[in-house]
């Protein structure tokens, strides 16, 4: 719990006694402080003298709380963004390093502890800056009678201007010039590629021509690839990408894994031995072998206008003025060429760490997290989060400055490196110090950017759903449009956009695609990944595009008092300041036991009994009987846990001196978490250890529950030795039950 001195009781008059004022200190014993109170109380109402009412802790924690979120201001989180956004920022590049010193100088100035950066080496990937990426349309004598420019014009020439910076490229693309026939491919989903064949198009040979949406581009060029295409292409239809310019592109990373290419599932330290080469990272599909490009849709007109063969299905029909069609190929024997110049080079990044010690638990961490590399200016992704957080990280110290408050547990700002070209810093992070984070972190709080200006968007695990809602039901609504309608919280609106099960809002599990994932997925570290959205939960317009400056935050997505940022900043300083105070963990356990029982297994024996019968399935069967029963003992454990947790906190708030207890109700919360990490990972995926939650294998940016018995499903459908597939069905859903016995027997006193 926090420590509350004597600034405090400038908001609390009631906080008199420094008798009482140190026992606070010690854990907040709020009942010791009642009680002493009390007995004063009587002595004095025996002399007819009236006391006022003593706050109760909750109240205390209340006042906190405001006076927190009173700090975080606006006009800073304003100054913060253009400082960050003066230039294009590429990790590895000398631009990045400067914000990288800029993000350490504001956590120096903000009053952060231990101040340092972490340094990886690290494979990244360039374009030519001279010669830039183009995709040219030629006529049967081989003229060009089109050419691309590869680079973006600025609208805003002060802002947007810089050299380079509308250059048009993906990151890890190999470099290549390619002749051939255009295909379209729709959004590159392995069922898309499935529907072409039943058309009877092969793509073999071919350019598959993609639109952005329905996944993570580095999939799309991989099913390209994996179906026989010698390039791809992929260009923001204006039906996904409102308020785009027609030359405006998204950039990006397309590859398959996150963290370093050449030392997976270790640190990428300098000097550190590189396990995997390039042509390895090939060879496995972690980086393609073809050229792929982002074009703009002007250009994608230039292509469809010409296309041959019959239309495409209706539900395949975009927004560029035209009627698409299949191909393979042009009209008049036109052929289409790709130029793409790149590189890799291994390059230093740099994440920028800095702390505010706990006051009781010192060894506890409440870790918020953003990266500060952008594809071009970035003042959307990912520094409009970058610049809350050095707000928050300010506004953290003035509260201690003001009050004397200090959180409990210690807070780590993290501002991490590399992001953009597949999660870099924070999966080197967690791959150092794995070990540390998986016994000391008490969660992970992620906000990459806003992705729209409707609803505040959640994405957790079950234990830490409880947590959101209630901190969503302190920040005032931003919105006075939403407040004049009676939503007077961000849960008030967020509820209403996104309505889920028992009054709650609906919150997905966590996917890929930002810095959470390596925490949740590697450690176990649980993770709440936040933003605010449009009610479609669709990208943002402009997503990674040259005209992400500060005039999209300041004009179209907040007003000038930015608003709506400090609604983010206040959000997520109260989660970590309720998970750095709260005595009890505020992590629900026993909302994993329900899940386990009433979902998973349910959905999972549905998914079996849906196969044809087959004698090979009897084993997998009986698992999902142990599972089942696996799941009820869990649940009985962690609904006694819960009533053991919550006399334990009535005690120390009777005797705050004696901790024992406490700790020993936190560290299971804690370890029980950590109990559905496998070590060995999920076969073929060692980096996806979490068995409970992981990152979908078609869509990096979903997230799949129990993805490693389902896979096994897959492969039991698709095998021809049922044997023996079933088998590996029934090994995976064995490793789910192990992982619920070790959380049951965690939560016990006695095993």
């Amino acid at each position: 719990m926090p420590y509350v001195g004597v600034g405090i009781q400038q908001h609390s008059a009631s906080l008199r006694s420094q008798r009482m004022l140190r026992a606070y200190a010690a854990l907040t014993g709020g009942i010791l402080v009642s009680l002493f109170v009390m007995g004063m109380g009587k002595l004095q109402s025996d002399r007819g003298v009236p006391l006022p009412r003593q706050e109760t802790v909750e109240e205390i924690q209340d006042q906190i709380g405001q006076v927190l979120m009173e700090a975080i201001k606006g006009d800073n989180i304003k100054a913060n963004l253009r400082a960050l956004t003066k230039e294009p920022h590429q990790a590895g590049t000398k631009a990045n390093d400067r914000v990288a010193k800029t993000i350490e100088n504001l956590y120096l100035s903000a009053g952060l502890q231990r101040v340092h950066t972490l340094t990886y080496d690290v494979l990244l990937s360039y374009p030519d800056w001279d010669k830039p990426n183009t995709v040219s349309i030629n006529n049967r004598f081989g003229s060009a009678v089109f050419t691309s420019k590869g680079v973006s014009d600025a609208i805003l020439p002060d802002e947007q201007g810089a050299p380079h910076a509308g250059h048009q490229w993906l990151a890890y693309s190999a470099p290549g010039k390619v002749e051939g026939d255009i295909v379209y491919c729709n959004s590159g989903t392995p069922k898309d590629f499935e529907e072409i064949k039943k058309m009877g198009i092969d793509v073999t040979g071919k350019i598959a021509m993609m639109r952005y949406g329905e996944g993570f581009r580095g999939d799309k060029v991989a099913e390209a690839q994996q179906n026989g295409a010698k390039a791809a292409i992929l260009f923001s239809d204006p039906a996904e990408s409102v308020w785009m310019p027609p030359q405006g592109v998204q950039r990006g990373s397309i590859m398959k894994l996150n963290g370093d290419v050449l030392t997976p599932l270790y640190p990428a330290k300098p000097g550190a031995y590189k396990s995997r080469t390039i042509d390895e990272a090939k060879e496995k599909g972690v980086i393609p072998s073809i050229p792929a490009l982002p074009i703009s849709y002007d250009t994608a007109y230039e292509i469809l206008s010409r296309m041959n063969g019959r239309p495409v299905p209706p539900e395949w029909q975009g927004n560029v003025n035209v009627t698409y069609r299949m191909g393979p190929g042009l009209r008049d024997g036109h052929k289409t060429t790709v130029d793409v110049k790149s590189s890799l080079t291994t390059k230093h990044v740099h994440n920028v760490v800095g702390y505010i010690p706990g006051q009781d638990e010192e060894d506890r961490y409440v870790i918020l997290g953003n990266h500060f590399d952008a594809w071009v200016y970035g003042s959307i992704d990912p520094n409009s989060g970058t610049s809350i957080l050095a707000e928050v990280a300010r506004a953290m110290v003035e509260t201690m400055n003001t009050t004397t408050w200090r959180p409990s547990r210690t807070m780590v700002f993290a501002a991490w490196d590399a992001e953009e070209y597949g999660l870099l810093g924070s999966t080197e992070y967690v791959e150092e110090f794995v070990q540390q984070l998986g016994g000391r972190a008490v969660a992970y709080l992620n906000m990459d950017c806003f992705a729209g200006n409707s609803s505040l968007d959640i994405r957790t695990i079950p234990s830490l759903r409880d947590l959101a809602v209630d901190v969503a039901k302190r920040i005032p609504n931003h919105l006075e449009e939403q407040v004049h309608l009676g939503r007077k919280t961000l849960y008030d609106t967020w509820v209403r956009a996104f309505p889920g099960a028992n009054d709650q809002p609906d919150m997905k599990i966590p996917g890929g695609g930002s810095d959470h994932t390596g925490f949740l997925t590697f450690a176990g570290v649980p993770v709440i990944d936040f933003n605010m959205v449009n009610t479609t939960r669709n990208s943002y317009p402009l997503y990674h595009s040259l005209f992400e400056t500060p005039f999209l935050n300041e004009h179209l997505y907040d007003k000038p008092d930015f608003a709506m940022h400090r609604a983010i900043g206040r959000y997520w300083a109260e989660l970590a300041r309720t998970l750095s105070d709260s005595p009890v963990l505020p992590i629900n356990v026993t909302k994993i036991a329900v899940e386990m029982k009433d979902v998973y297994v349910l959905e999972l024996r549905k998914a079996l009994n849906s196969l044809p019968a087959n004698p090979n399935l009897m084993e997998a069967k009986q698992q999902v009987d142990y599972l089942e029963k696996g799941a009820q003992k869990f649940l009985t454990r962690a609904q006694y846990f819960a009533e053991h947790a919550g006399r334990v906190q009535v005690e120390i708030a009777e005797n705050p001196f004696d901790q024992r207890k406490l700790r020993g109700v936190n560290e299971r919360i804690m370890m029980a978490e950590r109990c559905f990490i496998n070590p060995r990972g999920m076969p073929g995926a060692p980096e996806n250890r979490h068995v409970l939650y992981s990152i979908s294998e078609k869509d990096s940016y979903s997230g799949k529950i129990m993805a490693a018995v389902y896979d096994a499903i897959d492969e039991y459908s698709a095998s021809t030795d049922k044997k023996k597939a079933g088998r590996r069905v029934a090994e995976q859903i064995s490793i789910i039950y192990h992982s619920v016995h070790c959380a049951t027997n965690t939560l016990k006193h006695f095993f």
